[in-house]
């Protein structure tokens, strides 16, 4: 009996033990451990003062909106400012933005540009009134023409094209022909009369002979074939043959300068003197653009100079002028001041002559 009940109390005390266990496991895995986390507030960005932008320069302007970390919004302007210039901003200086905001730049964008009018056939006087109302400068090359002389038979640009105020505009004008001369022979006669009695001599001073003009200019020529040549070259074959040079600068996978297209095919006729424009390769690295400068007026010396500086290079050609005041000085050039070529590009002038 005693081994019995001892027996049972052993199992009894073994339930409790395993019962004890299982419920204290229990509650280790029923806990819970609970995080709360408080919702983190929204931090405004920090803010900036606007810069002074006004007077400066585009490009620095933006330098110093990126500083602060504000962006540009830019409006471009004909204004009486130098072009490329900040004339306004909204916000004005030191008014404060958050970091990231937007400031609107006003921004000049050069001259106004106007419209080309078709100026031949009326006189020079005509065309340099229209030119003047324009706001267009102009200057003249006389050239052979079956037109009567002062009326303007080219003109450079072309027609319809869209030029800045202030721009030069060639224009070619028929000049008056010259008299057609032959060489003379003038036979001048002196008689001396010596009497000896009945006897007369006549004496005789030989002839004397006029020399003869030179031959008239050409009152035509013909275009060579230019295409696929370098600048140079090609400008050397339109100087040799009578045409001046319009340059156009157009996108091509040829080196820079080469000759891409002639306005005129080989073989057509123009008027002697006249302007054909020539497509010139912009090269395959797309060169940055740049501004042409205006040099007519200029010594050769200072025309280098000039366009030196704005990193493009010049060829010129000689160009027969009537005026003194013109001789030695830039009469034309292609492009036009005010263009745009590409930078290390060639620009061509016509350095005057005096041709008596």
């Amino acid at each position: 009996m005693l081994l019995a009940l001892g027996a049972i109390a052993l199992v009894a005390a073994g339930l409790v033990i395993a019962w004890l266990l299982t419920h204290q496991n229990e509650k280790k895995q029923a806990t819970t451990v609970v995080v709360t986390t408080s919702a983190g507030k929204t931090v405004a960005p920090p803010k900036v003062l606007v810069p002074r932008l006004v007077g400066v320069k585009e490009q620095q302007a933006l330098v110093r909106l990126g500083r602060v970390g504000l962006r540009p919004k830019e409006v471009f302007r004909p204004t009486k400012q130098p072009k490329g210039v900040v004339v306004s901003q909204k916000p004005q200086e030191a008014t404060e933005l958050p970091r990231g905001g937007k400031v609107t730049l006003v921004i000049d964008s050069g001259a106004p540009k106007v419209a080309l009018p078709d100026l031949t056939g009326g006189s020079l006087a005509d065309a340099q009134r229209k030119l003047d109302a324009l706001g267009l400068q102009s200057t003249k090359t006389e050239v052979t023409s079956t037109e009567s002389a002062g009326t303007v038979v080219d003109q450079a640009p072309k027609p319809g094209g869209k030029l800045a105020k202030g721009s030069m505009v060639t224009l070619s004008v028929a000049k008056a022909a010259p008299a057609q001369t032959t060489p003379t022979t003038t036979q001048a006669t002196t008689q001396a009369t010596t009497t000896t009695g009945s006897a007369t001599t006549t004496s005789q001073s030989p002839p004397t002979t006029t020399a003869p003009k030179p031959p008239p200019q050409p009152q035509n020529a013909t275009v060579p074939n230019v295409s696929g040549q370098k600048e140079a070259a090609a400008l050397t074959a339109l100087g040799e043959a009578g045409i001046l040079a319009s340059l156009v600068f157009v996108p091509s996978s040829e080196p820079l300068g080469n000759v891409v297209q002639q306005a005129k095919p080989a073989g057509a006729t123009v008027p002697f003197h006249s302007h054909v424009q020539i497509n010139l390769s912009r090269g395959s690295n797309d060169n940055p653009a740049a501004t042409v400068p205006n040099v007519i007026g200029q010594t050769l010396e200072q025309a280098v100079s000039t366009v030196n500086g704005a990193h493009l290079r010049l060829i010129f050609l000689k160009l027969p002028v009537t005026s003194r005041t013109q001789a030695g000085k830039i009469v034309q050039q292609s492009p036009l001041g005010g263009g745009q070529a590409p930078q290390n590009a060639q620009v061509v002038v016509y350095l005057g002559a005096f041709k008596q």
